[in-house]
């Protein structure tokens, strides 16, 4: 044990003082993408010096920060070998068993046991999420590619691609589904976690929920449960999982979307721990169409759902899986990020549901670029005309300008993760809806006006703050600015219930008619009194299954 120990401090010392290996700097030439790289990516640090009197000062003075590691002859033990980071000084030991307690929240949870909020906000979490994939359906290119492989495939029709009707194994039905649930740029999102859980989980719970004929109120459970996982889990590893290059989304979901899943199949405790460890072994995605831009990004958490399903599948048929899988020597957290936040996976476990954290998107665009967007509506609103502009300069932090900077913009999913497209659509038009962005991208006057755009790192709101500022310089000489904290939709900034169902009837409504999506909502906010959850992906068909945009 102290030879472990001493090997441990020779490693972080030379780790900390040693040479680094240079990596390759984010892709563009902005001066904010090379203060990001420095900033952000460890093997860039390479040039930085610092003396051992500043390291030991800098750890007395961090007292919050803890660099620990377990070394045990039981190789079952939990070894996490890069930082533990908590405020309340948690030791590593309380992770032990930590999969099986996310296991056994899932196995017992009721919809009766769960406060009257929780219920709420789950079931519109469900409507917001199965709204998304009816509207993308139509208008995500990638999702279409994906559901026209899966349809000449064919299989045992088990669950319902949305909008379209087939019926396909559960695991492709929740492939096409989760592509369509990211393909639209509306899905739910959590801000530390760097999330967004509903794409996975939804298509993940009806899919599970077809095959289970499972009752309304154990799928509303089932994805409390499911994100009681995924969030915990995300939160507590990031920002280092994303530094390495990861997509939360489609790297941590899965498991929410196997607890889901195995919990709809009857697992108890047991099985829904196999279907964890299962999950986590499928664990993948990464984030390099940010420096290429492609069809991929729907494909990650579309995969991620097909993962989580299969998994929960497997479990229920008595597949065992690693049942330590987060906190094992090999598992997941030693293999996917250096650092872990203690208190963000157990603090108010079991009392406090995470599910409650989660924020709705109101603009078709990446959550990153919502906060300019909703300034930008702002100036529209005041009556700033696009002709009266002479300059547009929106400051954000470091992380916002490497994830929704795209200009030009090749293609409509691309404008949608764009906050350059996004404002100066938002200045044009007024709205940043979906039916607004497929009739501004055509617009040549948009692509014009976010040309102008000038995005400028902010070093006040750190790596990824959500902060914003828009500033806008008048061909008459005068300059307006307008700042905001949070994006619309945060829970520290919600969204009342008449604006998630305006969003709902016209993001549904795109594709299917005012009496079908009415229908939809009406029974996906009392989802706890359907005696057959498997109802509501048949209600998403569209006119002779084949999805169109209807007419505005």
């Amino acid at each position: 044990m102290a030879f472990g120990k001493g090997r441990l401090l020779w490693k972080t010392i030379r780790q900390r003082f040693g040479p680094k290996r240079p990596i390759d700097a984010p892709s563009g030439n902005s001066r904010e993408h090379a203060r990001y790289g420095h900033e952000r990516f460890p093997g860039e640090r390479h040039n930085q010096k610092t003396s051992l009197t500043e390291f030991v000062g800098t750890v007395v003075d961090r007292v919050l920060l803890l660099v620990v590691a377990i070394d045990t002859t039981n190789d079952e033990t939990c070894n996490i070998k890069g930082k533990i980071m908590n405020e309340h000084v948690r030791s590593p030991s309380d992770l032990q068993g930590l999969t099986r307690r996310f296991a056994k929240l899932a196995a017992e949870l009721r919809y009766e046991d769960l406060p009257a909020p929780v219920q709420e906000k789950a079931k519109l979490i469900i409507r917001d999420g199965v709204g998304n994939q009816i509207a993308a359906s139509a208008i995500s290119e990638a999702a279409i590619a994906i559901i026209q492989l899966v349809q000449e495939w064919g299989g045992k029709p088990e669950s319902t691609i949305v909008g379209y009707g087939d019926k396909v194994p559960a695991p492709l039905a929740a492939l096409c589904n989760g592509a369509m649930g990211h393909g639209v740029e509306l899905d739910d999102a959590h801000g530390s976690g760097l999330i967004k859980a509903g794409s996975v989980l939804i298509p993940a719970a009806f899919a599970a929920a077809e095959i289970s004929q499972a009752k309304g109120d154990d799928v509303v459970s089932a994805v409390v449960a499911g994100y009681e996982i995924a969030i915990r889990v995300a939160k507590a590893i990031n920002p280092g999982h994303r530094h390495r290059g990861y997509h939360t989304t489609s790297t941590v979901s899965l498991m929410g979307a196997a607890v889901i899943t195995a919990r709809l199949l009857g697992c108890d405790e047991e099985g829904i721990a196999n279907a964890i460890g299962l999950a986590a072994m499928q664990s993948s995605g990464i984030q390099s169409y940010l420096d290429d831009p492609c069809m991929a990004k729907p494909f990650g958490p579309g995969k991620g759902a097909f993962n989580g399903v299969l998994a929960g599948i497997m479990a229920s048929r008595g597949f065992t899986g690693p049942k330590k899988v987060l906190e094992s020597k090999e598992g997941f957290f030693n293999a996917f990020t250096d650092s872990v936040r203690i208190s963000d996976l157990l603090d108010g476990f079991g009392s406090k549901f995470a599910i409650m954290e989660v924020g709705f998107k109101p603009h078709a665009a990446c959550r990153y670029a919502h906060g300019p967007i909703d300034l930008a509506q702002m100036f529209h609103a005041d009556g700033v005309k696009q002709g009266d502009i002479s300059s547009i300069t929106v400051k954000m932090s470091g992380l916002a300008i490497r994830q929704a900077s795209k200009f030009p913009c090749g293609s409509l999913n691309a404008a949608m993760g764009s906050t350059q497209f996004g404002v100066a659509l938002a200045l044009t038009a007024g709205g940043n809806g979906l039916r607004d962005y497929w009739d501004g991208y055509s617009n040549q006057a948009v692509h014009d006006l976010a040309a102008q755009v000038v995005l400028e790192a902010e070093p006040e709101f750190g790596v990824g703050g959500r902060q914003a500022v828009v500033t806008l310089g008048l061909k008459d000489g005068r300059s307006l600015s307008y700042r905001s904290e949070e994006p619309r939709g945060e829970p520290a900034n919600p969204l009342s219930g008449e604006e998630l169902e305006r969003k709902f009837m016209s993001t549904a409504g795109l594709v299917l008619d005012e009496e079908a999506i009415s229908d939809i909502s009406r029974r996906l906010m009392s989802l706890e009194l359907e005696p057959n959850a498997a109802i509501i992906p048949s209600l998403t068909v569209a006119r002779d299954r084949k999805p169109v945009l209807r007419a505005a």
